[in-house]
């Protein structure tokens, strides 16, 4: 006698102890999972075949202690099942006998055997369309970013509506490099905040599309990475000469430009002092040939687009303190004949109530110091103190700036 889904084999093995059963909304829950995390990423490599057919991880045992519910679940699995939709999870039985009722089906295993399967029991049908649409796009217009692609798949539908878009800016990109213009100038079809929207994935793109030559990794931001004016900071500088600021051609003696434009300034055979202060800047003395420029602390590296400090004489002068002769070894680095001025032992010696504490930091010395930098960055890392250089006496640092211009009495730490 053979009784096929029959509930007889189902008292049986309760009363014999056995567990309970998975649900059609669990199955369906673990193959949404499953295609997220196992489906996509080997369809996109052309693997799919291997996915097929899928093995659900089911408990198929069964609750001794609800018999009715029980038996309720195994028939709300098989009502759930492709053998009885047409599509879905198909349920494997296998054939057991039992003492007192014959042989009886029961099930064994649970498996999704095709792509129609899985999308319709995910209900991911159009979700995998527009992923399809998507990185059929890109395979054809942007090929450089297949690894991209791959490693991307799960997102790769979230893009579908904007894919256009980001194709057309890249596009631009790739055919003006560095375009130092807005944003909004970039003339593709995309309303004016699409490349802020978007500048997580347009920044992933470009930095696989672009030469190097066209990216600066040192920024942070996006339009400052890419050559875009949008959000560019500007440098405060001050002209300390009269005759070069009308040589230069500038209207005021203290201005504020972006980078950019500083670059294009045509400074020759003149001093240029980096401060780190801004009132600094603004009380620093009048200087022949001379030009005062803010240095940002650790932003000081922006000034490497100031090609023309390659060929002036370049000074530092920041705060007595780790941080400070930090930052001039990473001018020194980019500028290799800077010259420091009042961060020497005179300065801190002459300043003792000036002093306060520091950072608590005690590294080694950088590598780019001179010998005598290098011995006042090991006096304030190991005694922990700090002199700002708002703090030194204007009659102290006008009459050392002027020492350095004139040659009459280089400071310790000039060259």
């Amino acid at each position: 006698m053979t009784v096929v889904l029959g509930h007889e084999w189902l008292i049986a093995a309760l009363n014999a102890g056995v567990l309970s059963m998975i649900t059609p909304s669990e199955i369906a829950s673990k193959a949404s999972n499953a295609y997220e995390k196992k489906f996509l990423p080997l369809w996109i490599r052309g693997d799919e075949a291997e996915f097929f057919p899928l093995p659900i991880r089911a408990n198929l045992s069964l609750d001794a202690s609800d018999i009715s519910s029980t038996i309720q679940a195994v028939d709300k699995l098989r009502e759930g099942s492709k053998q009885s939709r047409g599509w879905g999870y198909t349920v494997h039985w296998e054939e057991v006998r039992l003492r007192d009722f014959g042989r009886n089906s029961k099930p064994a295993r649970v498996t999704i055997d095709s792509l129609d399967d899985l999308l319709r029991l995910t209900g991911t049908g159009k979700s995998f369309q527009t992923t399809c649409s998507v990185v059929k796009r890109l395979r054809s217009d942007l090929p450089d970013l297949e690894d991209w692609i791959v490693s991307h798949v799960r997102m790769l539908g979230k893009l579908h509506e904007s894919v256009d878009g980001l194709i057309a800016v890249s596009r631009f990109f790739m055919e003006h490099p560095w375009p130092d213009c807005y944003a909004r100038q970039i003339p593709v079809p995309v309303d004016t905040k699409f490349v802020e929207r978007h500048e997580s994935t347009l920044r992933q793109w470009l930095r696989l599309l672009l030469p190097g030559s066209a990216i600066d990794v040192s920024e942070s931001q996006f339009a400052s990475q890419f050559g875009l004016r949008d959000k560019q900071t500007h440098r405060g500088i001050r002209v300390l000469d009269s005759s070069l600021l009308a040589e230069l051609s500038l209207p005021f003696a203290e201005l504020s430009l972006p980078l950019r434009a500083l670059a294009t300034l045509p400074v020759r055979d003149a001093t240029v002092i980096v401060v780190e202060n801004r009132l600094n800047l603004f009380t620093l003395p009048s200087l022949h040939r001379s030009i005062g420029i803010e240095g940002e602390g650790k932003a000081v590296t922006r000034l490497r687009k100031l090609k023309w400090l390659h060929d002036n004489r370049l000074i530092y002068w920041g705060d007595i303190d780790v941080d400070g002769f930090e930052i001039l070894s990473s001018l020194r680095s980019l500028f290799p004949h800077a010259e420091s001025v009042l961060m020497d032992e005179k300065t801190l010696e002459l300043h003792p109530d000036e002093q306060i504490p520091g950072n608590h930091r005690a590294p080694s010395p950088p590598s780019n110091l001179k010998l005598h930098e290098a011995a006042v960055f090991q006096r304030c890392a190991g005694r922990n103190i700090r002199l700002e250089q708002e703090k030194v006496l204007q009659k102290y640092s006008d009459a050392a700036l002027a020492a350095l211009m004139t040659g009459n009495e280089k400071p310790r730490n000039g060259r």
